[in-house]
């Protein structure tokens, strides 16, 4: 069973201003931080299991954006980007999964899902239609098990500052992304990716070390 609140939706705050948009934001998860939004992106907390909302949880402990993020959800790209969407889910009991971006970043059109942990560093770009999980949503055997939530295996993802992963990336849980590194459009990243390289492909391998 599923239940969401949704904090920001298309649906219904399509047509907020700018303005409009981060003061809806800054309800649930504050408004120290500026963040430009274009166009109105997906923000929504899901609980997963029997049990529905009781409360929310303090936003500040679940959804973070650091001060000068821009978060593209509008159809302006040069190139085809949907809907900036953030998810943080709770399974039965578990606390929300958290996600936490830094300063200075980039999402265009960016999935990301948590139920453990995603954490981006700073001045991170994201090309249009980039994926981020750290769980897959649903056990790999005995689906619809009544033991199946319980059984979901998640991995925490950590992406360090200054890193470029290009369009249409999909980065799997576990990952660790090095400081500095470059991903290349259409990559699939399975495992870590050290720092300041370039790296790319499905499996995403390193192709150039050093780039600095």
């Amino acid at each position: 069973m599923y239940h969401s609140k949704r904090i920001l939706y298309p649906d219904n705050h399509s047509e907020l201003s700018e303005s409009e948009l981060m003061e809806q934001y800054g309800r649930y998860f504050g408004s120290n931080n500026w963040v430009t939004f274009s166009g109105c992106p997906s923000i929504t907390l899901t609980k997963v299991g029997a049990k529905s909302f009781e409360s929310l949880p303090e936003g500040y402990e679940v959804i973070s954006i650091d001060s000068g993020c821009y978060i593209e959800s509008s159809n302006f790209p040069a190139f085809p980007s949907g809907i900036t969407k953030l998810t943080s889910v709770s399974v039965n009991d578990r606390p929300f999964g958290k996600i936490v971006i830094g300063k200075g970043c980039v999402l265009q059109g960016t999935s990301i899902c948590a139920y453990e942990k995603v954490s981006i560093g700073n001045n991170v770009i994201f090309g249009p239609n980039t994926v981020i999980m750290d769980c897959s949503g649903h056990a790999l055997s005995n689906r619809d098990h009544p033991d199946e939530l319980n059984n979901l295996k998640v991995e925490s993802v950590t992406i360090g500052n200054d890193v470029w992963i290009g369009y249409g990336c999909i980065v799997l849980p576990g990952v660790n992304i090095g400081d500095g590194a470059v991903i290349g459009a259409g990559s699939v990243v399975t495992k870590d990716i050290p720092a300041n390289c370039m790296a790319a492909g499905n499996p995403c391998t390193v192709k150039k070390i050093e780039l600095n």
